[in-house]
């Protein structure tokens, strides 16, 4: 089991359509409120999340990833 720190997941949510099949497209993104946001900006919406919220928003972002590749 891989554990993944604080800042690692900072950086894959800051990057996050880099892996995305849909681009973010998706009406029903998890991460639509960033889709437009430059890096800046979204580093000040991440940090205005708890860390809680930002693994919540990734596991939602990895269950729709993998069920885009299971398609």
């Amino acid at each position: 089991m891989v554990l993944m720190s604080v800042s690692d997941l900072d950086d894959k949510l800051l990057n996050v359509f880099i892996d995305c099949p849909y681009n973010g497209k998706r009406k029903e993104c998890t991460f639509a409120e960033i889709r437009d946001m430059e890096i800046n900006e979204r580093r000040d919406f991440f940090e205005k999340l708890n860390e809680d919220e930002k693994v919540a928003k990734w596991q939602k972002h990895l269950e729709c990833f993998m069920n885009a590749i299971a398609r």
